[in-house]
């Protein structure tokens, strides 16, 4: 079977987010399954490829031809293409986003021809399971992002008969909805969680999109994400001062002591890893600062994002010189500290579809602390390999702190170890959706 997988960010290629993850690590978990899957980005300037063809497209009237790339890394095998738009280091969060991504997904559709299915990723490749001629399963990474776009622009660009507008497929309160066009047309849609798959049929999550969805729910599944366990191993990690595993952890405090120097944090360390986005709970975080430094906690945020936050952000460490440190930055190396070296990680997300971070930490043997939400709740062992508190607000992360450190985080965090991360078993899962979606 061959499989072509449309994303705009896949390791190690190009990455802003878990997306990147997911994408780069399922197509080698498919191989051993009989999945031939080529990954299909846009050709950003600053990603090497050699070049092998060209394709030809029809975008807003006229006939456009974008080169082709081919890249292979890790036994995978990559393709650019290089339309107009990616010529800069731009990959998301641009006035131009749909306009890019929408050429770059009309490209696509002729790419496509030449496999017998097309596996597209969230809203900048939701247009495939429309135009492609090839059968298309859509996966939604987040609902909250849907590719909304005005409608003249969008049939101005595309070509599409406008009748398509007045279907149920696009409309979306006056505008089109590229994500709702994906859901409607696909074969089958999965989502990257069980739980998340049905937290979206409800209105406090679907996002404005629960009633499609539930009228979808048949051709709807819940697949948990994976770990690369090869890109996240502490054994073998070259961004720790020393290797570790569940059976000789001495490595694991000496991540912790680099991790305090690099820091300038020497004490019980919480550590928040990820994007500033107000989806990721920051708001309670902020909030429950003065009491955690009041029972003697220290806490480190990395990540780039929304600039109000991180303005509240560079304000707190202000205040709080020596307890509180954020790095305003995307940098793997403390990233990897921070999964091993701190006390806990703070997932406190509003809502999660999977979110990788928490097993990540898990993995290194640092529990985490998370809301119980979407996937979080359905990879975190409350009690176990972590603590899961219900309500958002700054209290219910306190609670959730207090009782992680109760039950004794190194406890917690060699149970973590445990855990089976990998890509097998949501590998086999996805092989039985393509079956379906080809019926």
């Amino acid at each position: 079977m061959k499989v072509l997988m449309v994303a705009p960010e896949a390791y190690p290629l190009v990455k802003v987010g878990g997306l990147a993850d997911v994408v780069g690590a399922l197509p080698k978990a498919l191989r051993p399954l009989g999945v031939e899957a080529t990954v299909l980005l846009p050709w950003h300037r600053f990603v090497e490829a050699q070049r092998v063809g060209e394709v030809a497209y029809a975008f807003a009237g006229q006939e456009e031809r974008a080169p082709l790339g081919e890249r292979w890394e890790g036994g995978v095998r990559f393709l650019l293409l290089g339309v107009p738009g990616f010529e800069r280091d731009r990959v998301y969060g641009y006035h131009d986003d749909v306009e890019r991504y929408l050429r770059f997904a009309v490209a696509a559709g002729r790419v496509a021809l030449g496999f017998d299915l097309v596996h597209a990723h969230d809203w900048t490749a939701a247009l495939l399971p429309l135009t492609a001629r090839v059968p298309a399963v859509y996966t939604i990474h987040n609902l909250a992002h849907q590719g909304l776009v005005d409608p003249a622009l969008f049939f101005h660009w595309t070509g599409l008969p406008w009748s398509l507008f007045h279907m149920e497929a696009l409309e979306f309160y006056g505008q089109v909805n590229l994500m709702k066009g994906g859901i409607v047309f696909a074969r089958a849609v999965t989502t990257v969680s069980p739980s998340y798959a049905e937290e979206i049929q409800t209105p406090e999550f679907g996002m404005g999109l629960d009633g499609v969805l539930r009228r979808h729910a048949g051709k709807l599944f819940g697949i948990l994400n994976g770990l690369d366990l090869e890109v996240f191993d502490p054994a073998k990690d070259p961004h720790l001062p020393a290797p570790y595993s569940r059976e000789d952890v001495r490595g694991k405090a000496l991540a912790q002591k680099a991790l305090w120097e690099r820091t300038g944090l020497k004490g019980p360390l919480l550590a928040y890893v990820g994007r500033l986005d107000g989806q990721k709970g920051l708001d309670l975080i902020l909030k429950a600062v003065p009491r955690l430094k009041e029972l003697g906690f220290y806490l480190l945020v990395q990540g780039v994002g929304n600039e109000g936050l991180a303005q509240a952000l560079r304000q707190v460490e202000e205040e709080n010189p020596g307890f509180v440190r954020f790095v305003e930055a995307y940098d793997e190396a403390l990233a990897r500290l921070a999964y091993a070296g701190a006390d806990a990680l703070l997932v406190p997300s509003r809502f999660e579809p999977c979110g990788l971070v928490q097993m990540i930490a898990q993995r290194y043997g640092t529990p985490p602390v998370a809301r119980a939400v979407g996937g979080l709740k359905d990879t975190i062992e409350d009690g176990r390999t972590g603590v899961l508190f219900q309500t958002y607000h700054p209290e219910g992360l306190l609670y959730g702190v207090l009782r992680l450190f109760r039950l004794g985080p190194e406890a917690l965090g060699l149970r973590g170890m445990e855990k089976d991360f990998s890509w097998e078993r949501s590998a086999r899962a996805y092989l039985e959706v393509y079956r379906k979606a080809l019926g």
